[in-house]
C-alpha cells in the first residue's frame, strides 16, 4: 500500500519564504499594534514554526511537534549534540543582545529556544544515562 505523498516540502518553502520576507521592509501592514516591523516579526515566527514542522515530518515521517524519546535513533550522542546546541544558542543570544542594530526580542527568542533545548537535553540525559535510566537494558 502506497503512503500518500506528504506536502512537507511545500510547507518548508512557505516557511522559508516567510522567514526571508522579514528582511524586506515596506511590505507588511502596520496591523492593530501600529508597527510594521512587529508584523514582519510575526511572519518570521510563523515561518520558523512551519520550517520546524516540515523538518519534523521529514525526520520522523509523521506530523508532530515534540519527538518522544523512544523515537531517538542514537540517544547518547544526540543528547550531547543537543546540549552543545543549547549552549551555543545561549551564547549567541547573549552576543545578539549586545548589538544595537538588532531588535532586542531576537535575543529573547533565542534565549528561550536555548533554554528549552537545554531542558530537553537534561531530561534525555536523566532518562538515558542518569538516575531515571532503566538498569535492565
Amino acid at each position: 500500500m502506497d503512503e500518500p505523498k506528504s506536502n512537507h516540502p511545500a510547507i518548508a518553502c512557505l516557511g522559508l519564504t516567510l522567514v526571508i520576507s522579514t528582511f524586506i521592509s515596506g511590505w507588511a501592514p502596520d496591523g492593530p499594534w501600529g508597527s510594521e516591523s512587529f508584523t514582519r516579526g510575526l511572519f518570521g515566527l510563523v515561518g520558523g514554526v512551519l520550517l520546524y514542522l516540515a523538518w519534523y515530518r521529514h525526520k520522523f515521517a509523521l506530523w508532530g511537534v515534540i519527538p518522544a524519546l523512544s523515537m531517538w535513533s542514537n540517544p547518547h550522542v544526540s543528547t550531547r549534540i543537543l546540549a552543545a546546541l543549547g549552549v551555543a544558542l545561549f551564547f549567541c543570544s547573549y552576543l545578539l543582545g549586545t548589538v544595537d542594530s538588532i531588535p532586542a526580542p531576537i535575543s529573547l527568542i533565542l534565549l528561550l529556544c536555548s533554554l528549552l533545548i537545554l531542558l530537553t537535553s537534561a531530561y534525555a540525559w536523566f532518562v538515558f544515562e542518569g538516575p531515571l535510566s532503566d538498569e535492565e537494558e
